[in-house]
């Protein structure tokens, strides 16, 4: 997509240093400490929902419909799926979709609470119900950026720095999913391929993703796998010199993202 979320790793370095004044001052080492820290500029969803308006008239519930019940059994993959799912809870939003925008609306409940984050969140869904019902659609997309914004602020909080860049990293592979598959059923113009086009991102998650701090992740298969996808997607992305893609391009970039979804998701 065009603009999505960007990780940076900031190192701080802080020293003090200070002397005695008396006849010959003897310099004083400078203490250096490393701090690391992670700013996630959040783009809002009116932004990705813009870029979704731009494939065109494209079926979106085809994309919905194929989807399958995932079933993440580590902490990691849960943080991949709940940023997968609010992917999907922005597609079922422009499809306008209530049973889509509902299941997965259950998903992302229960996904922010195994990962800890605030029990207000159970009551999630049934303010969407009750929305979608009543077709304020405009509405559901506020609640869903609050809520969007109040995890990752509750997860800073608590330094799960790796659940933040998982969510995005999930967030981006399924939105990247989801945009191919409707893409490869029909592309009605170059310009519908435009928001493929973000290397910004890949070169983001290339650098966050190895720097994650808990390194038993770092050594599991399906997540070393899932970082050569990406390398893959980048070499794509970076090939373009215009920035549309050809259907050749768009089908392998969706295989390269549905591997990785697949991985996380099971």
């Amino acid at each position: 997509m065009k603009k999505l979320v960007v990780f940076f790793l900031v190192i701080v370095l802080v020293f003090i240093g200070c002397g005695k004044k008396e006849v010959k001052e003897e310099p004083i080492p400078k203490e250096k400490v490393t701090i690391k820290m992670y700013i996630t500029p959040q783009v809002p969803f009116s932004t990705i929902l813009s870029d979704l308006e731009k494939l065109g008239d494209v079926n979106f519930n085809k994309v919905l419909d194929n989807k399958k019940q995932p079933a993440p059994n580590t902490l990691d993959k849960i943080a991949f799926n709940l940023g997968a799912g609010v992917a999907d809870a922005l597609v079922g939003l422009k499809a306008k979709n209530k049973i889509a925008l509902m299941n997965t609306t259950k998903e992302l409940v229960k996904y922010a609470e195994l990962l800890g984050v605030s029990v207000e969140f159970l009551r999630l869904s049934d303010s969407l119900g009750i929305l979608s019902e009543q077709g304020e659609w405009d509405k559901i997309e506020q609640k869903m950026e609050d809520y969007k914004v109040t995890i990752l602020d509750e997860l800073y909080n608590m330094e799960s720095y790796d659940s933040v860049i998982l969510i995005q990293y999930g967030g981006w592979i399924n939105g990247l999913n989801n945009v191919t598959a409707v893409l490869m059923e029909d592309i009605p113009d170059k310009e519908a391929t435009k928001p493929l086009y973000n290397p910004t991102i890949i070169t983001a998650l290339l650098h966050d993703l190895p720097n994650l701090s808990e390194e038993d992740i770092l050594e599991r298969d399906y997540f070393k796998s899932s970082l050569e996808n990406v390398k893959s997607i980048k070499e794509i992305i970076f090939a373009s010199k215009d920035g549309y893609f050809t259907k050749e391009d768009v089908k392998q970039l969706h295989d390269l993202a549905a591997g990785i979804y697949t991985a996380f998701s099971k």
